[in-house]
């Protein structure tokens, strides 16, 4: 699929270039009792198919110039040289996209604005030991300094949740199009959930429904200090937590987005502020600003600059929305959201959790929670979040 866009290729070269590995497919099976379901119910983790090995082209497009070569890659480039008549000085700026094997299908419904301009993809169940998958997926992010591995909780929300690195496989123009290998447990610890890269390389993670906050420095074999928010001043169990990114005057402090464990009271977004202790980080007391609807389930600022968002907004999924479904906020002048400007991305999503921008190409990433397989999705379209401050 090709998509018109305004984005800095991530390749860095205006090279054609397309790839192809053989696909293999694996049936899989796994069994987790569960508890601190964002549902109120409880289930069991079971089994699903997932895929490794993928066949991706690799696409940069402009509309006024392009070549073609026999793979079927389509790439636009600028060109230096003046002997090229048919240059435009207006193609600086050029998307290179990668092509997934599975598109997302019917349950993810992008709202017809974006259609075009964002690809949505199904990454798959992430593959573990035994020829199963990981059951019940809590946050992800990439590891810091390594773009070659992939964090992420399964089982979350359960005494025994478990903290999982993978390594991913990235396409020519840098995108992630699959799994390597199978996912490697790094540690074990009570109800663990969402998670969102830090400064300095400090992954923090929320545990759900115990209303604690923990810190992980990769490579590590345990957390390096876990909070508890209720002193802190915060009345709902963590939903998704993130931090302000550069250009406001709160940037780098961390903002807390709260799960309404009742499934009747709005979410709740609190501020707070961190600071280094040359281990990892203190956490500040977390004071309330506004209430989210619609039972927010993870969220993460766009980067800025990305096509058909002129102005600051976060992206949230919402797990008690009808249907549920991914939606944007506006920001204030803090980060804060204002909850009149509620504005839906992502029509209608099937068990929509957390929320996250990878820093290398800037893609969507969210997933499935309790959908018995849980997979991955990818939005590409985006471009790369800054660098936190600190």
């Amino acid at each position: 699929m090709t998509t018109t866009m305004t984005a800095t290729s991530m390749s860095g070269s205006s090279t054609e270039a397309a790839t192809s590995a053989g696909s293999t497919t694996s049936d899989s099976s796994s069994s987790v009792g569960t508890t601190g379901d964002p549902t109120g119910e409880s289930s069991e983790g079971t089994s699903g198919e997932t895929t490794s090995g993928v066949t991706t082209e690799a696409t940069a497009v402009d509309t006024d110039t392009s070549d073609t070569d026999t793979s079927g890659t389509t790439t636009t480039s600028d060109s230096d040289s003046d002997s090229d008549s048919d240059s435009d000085s207006n193609t600086t700026d050029v998307a290179c996209m990668d092509v997934l094997p599975v598109p997302a299908g019917d349950e993810l419904i992008l709202a017809a604005e974006y259609v075009g301009t964002y690809v949505p993809y199904d990454l798959g169940a992430v593959p573990a030991p035994g020829g199963k998958v990981l059951p019940r997926l809590g946050g992800l992010v990439i590891a810091p300094g390594d773009p070659s591995t992939m964090l992420v909780i399964g089982p979350s929300e359960v005494p025994g949740a478990e903290l999982h690195k993978i390594g991913v496989e990235r396409g020519p123009c840098g995108h992630i199009i699959g799994f390597v290998g199978e996912a490697e447990k790094v540690l074990t610890a009570p109800y663990l959930d969402l998670m969102a890269n830090g400064p300095k390389g400090v992954v923090f993670i929320s545990h759900y429904p115990t209303k604690q906050l923990s810190q992980y420095i990769p490579g590590a074999q345990a957390l390096a200090g876990t909070h508890m928010l209720a002193p802190l001043g915060v009345n709902q169990s963590p939903g998704g937590l993130n931090f302000v990114p550069p250009g406001y005057p709160d940037e780098g402090m961390l903002r807390v987005m709260g799960f309404p464990t009742n499934h009747a009271e709005p979410g709740t977004w609190s501020r707070s502020t961190i600071s280094w202790n040359g281990t990892h980080y203190n956490i500040g007391a977390l004071t309330k600003t506004v209430d989210i609807p619609n039972g927010p389930g993870g969220f993460a600022y766009i980067p800025a600059g990305s096509p058909l968002f002129p102005e600051q907004r976060i992206m949230v999924t919402e797990w008690l929305s009808q249907p549920q479904s991914v939606a944007t906020y506006a920001v204030d002048a803090a980060g804060d959201p204002i909850p009149a400007t509620r504005k839906l991305f992502i029509e209608s999503f099937v068990k929509p959790w957390g929320s996250y921008f990878e820093p290398e190409t800037g893609d969507y990433m969210f997933l499935q929670w309790e959908a018995q397989p849980d997979h991955i999705y990818i939005v590409q379209g985006f471009v790369p979040p800054p660098l936190l401050p600190g």
